[in-house]
């Protein structure tokens, strides 16, 4: 949908023609004073990642700069809403002869997170989403002053995306009300609109009288969630394992797993790895050797590409929990199990992440796995469950008809998608609601537009891979990412000077909006 440049203004009472023609060019020029020092502070913080709730340097780092390097440009409220590492910035231009009130001026918002994964830093490209937050707010505020154009502008910094939903709680606390329209940019590597999974992560903990028992215990529940793969209720639903065994990290797939197994010899575990490891193993690798860790102990090492624990690869993990399944089956008496590094420990735990199209399947779903594992379980309990993100098609058609322009690299890879690859704690902030049975959006609490850019060169042997996995935090220092960010920093800017003086285009975007 190509937009007219000229839109009509209200301006107490009165309406005045307002040519936005200008607008692509001025946003280019815009963006070459403001974006090098930001992209500079995600730099940093890319060099310094912090994980869920601990990300002090990154507010600091924004906050330090808007009221020390900046001051003036935004109202700046450092540790927001309860949350010690939120902040918000807020502005308003009231242009020459404006005499009304300003809370008749449109508002748009931003969202910037910058919470890193524990032990792959920012892998999951945060430190883009922050960049692109800030740089596109100062964008669109600095068009609304040289255009002398009326606007509001929000920016809310979300610490916690990965774990425990800080979207949520700063929702509940009041962070996102008074702005109809918010939005963001997430990194990953493919340009698409597309919508965001529903997730709740259960944890369940298993008990042994032995080291061996509580191995044996946990690896008959992996084998029993891993056969749940296409019997879930909902639509795209999958549950995938994640031991929480060394480091770890909610949403994290390990890209390392060790499997001991004692009363067989090197020969035979090897023999029965080395059958399971076909083709459908994607990078994924072994070693084995004898251990005295335990009695005739044998230590299978297993690496391969981590991951969102929304991935359907099969991971090192598989490869454990299909070696465990093989071993117990074939009538070896005498064969036991342990964790290399861990052998006295009697309890183990593993998180299994439920994931879902939409949010009106996750109960369901959730059911399914936790009565399935329960009976081996000493213990389960949830965590908060991630609402599904549902796409504005309005917002996309227009973000997308401006990527594919040539002031935005003439990217024609620019589509919707109707694939849902992952969860994010934007849902909160949206707060969809939908058919049951048609799957038809219905309402949203608030709009929000969330498109999901490619930062991966196409270059060979450019670093490339999908969220959550260790390379892609090396794809998200490249030169070539940042200037993925500036192209979609200032489309979002664009849109959002049109939407704060296009009423059509304001009505368009949030007519599915509870009232």
């Amino acid at each position: 949908m190509t937009r007219p440049h000229l839109f009509l203004l209200a301006l107490v009472g009165s309406s005045v023609a307002v040519d936005l023609s200008t607008l692509p060019g001025l946003l280019k020029t815009i963006s070459a004073d403001v974006f090098p020092v930001l992209k500079a502070i995600a730099q940093d913080l890319h060099a310094h990642p912090e994980t869920s709730t601990q990300e002090f340097h990154a507010h600091d780092s924004v906050v330090d700069y808007y009221t020390k390097q900046k001051p003036g440009l935004w109202g700046v409220t450092p540790h927001a809403y309860g949350q010690p590492t939120a902040f918000a910035l807020d502005f308003v231009h009231k242009p020459a002869g404006f005499s009304g009130s300003e809370d008749d001026i449109p508002v748009v918002g931003f969202m910037a997170e910058y919470d890193a994964l524990l032990g792959i830093g920012h892998a999951c490209g945060h430190n883009h989403i922050v960049l692109n937050g800030l740089a596109a707010a100062d964008m669109a505020r600095q068009a609304l002053i040289d255009l002398d154009l009326p606007g509001r502008l929000r920016v809310i910094g979300t610490p916690d995306e990965e774990n425990t939903g800080g979207k949520g709680r700063l929702r509940d606390a009041g962070a996102f009300d008074g702005v109809d329209v918010w939005m963001m940019a997430h990194p990953t590597s493919v340009n698409a609109v597309q919508p965001m999974q529903g997730r709740v992560d259960a944890q369940a903990s298993f008990v042994g009288a032995t080291h061996a028992d509580a191995v044996r215990t946990a690896y008959e529940a992996l084998v029993l969630i891993t056969d749940l793969a296409g019997k879930l209720p909902g639509t795209a639903s999958t549950a995938t394992p994640v031991e929480d065994v060394g480091m770890f990290a909610i949403n994290v797939v390990a890209q390392k797993i060790t499997l001991g197994v004692a009363g067989l010899s090197l020969q035979d575990v090897n023999s029965t790895v080395k059958g399971l490891l076909d083709s459908t193993y994607v990078g994924v690798n072994y070693t084995i050797a004898e251990t005295d860790e335990v009695k005739d102990g044998v230590t299978l090492s297993i690496e391969g590409p981590g991951g969102h624990a929304s991935e359907g690869n099969k991971s090192p993990l598989r490869l454990s929990i299909e070696t465990f399944r093989t071993l117990t089956s074939s009538g070896n008496n005498g064969v036991s199990f342990f964790l290399p590094g861990n052998t006295t420990v009697t309890e183990l735990d593993i998180t299994t992440s439920v994931r879902t199209r939409y949010t009106i399947d996750l109960d369901p779903a959730l059911q399914v796995v936790t009565s399935t594992i329960k009976p081996k379980t000493s213990q389960i309990t949830t965590d908060r469950p991630y609402p599904a993100l549902e796409v504005i098609t309005a917002l996309g058609d227009r973000f997308i008809n401006l990527m594919h322009d040539a002031d935005h690299g003439s990217q024609s890879n620019w589509n919707f998608s109707t694939t849902a690859p992952a969860a994010t704690d934007a849902g909160f902030v949206q707060d969809a609601e939908i058919d049951p049975n048609t799957h038809e959006l219905l309402s949203v609490g608030k709009v929000v537009f969330h498109p999901n850019f490619g930062i991966c060169e196409d270059t060979p042997g450019a670093p490339c891979g999908f969220n959550h996995e260790p390379v892609f935090a090396q794809t998200a220092g490249t030169e070539f990412s940042y200037g993925r960010t500036e192209i979609v920093a200032r489309a979002l800017a664009q849109v959002a000077v049109e939407l704060l003086q296009d009423k059509s285009f304001m009505r368009e975007a949030t007519q599915l909006l509870r009232k």
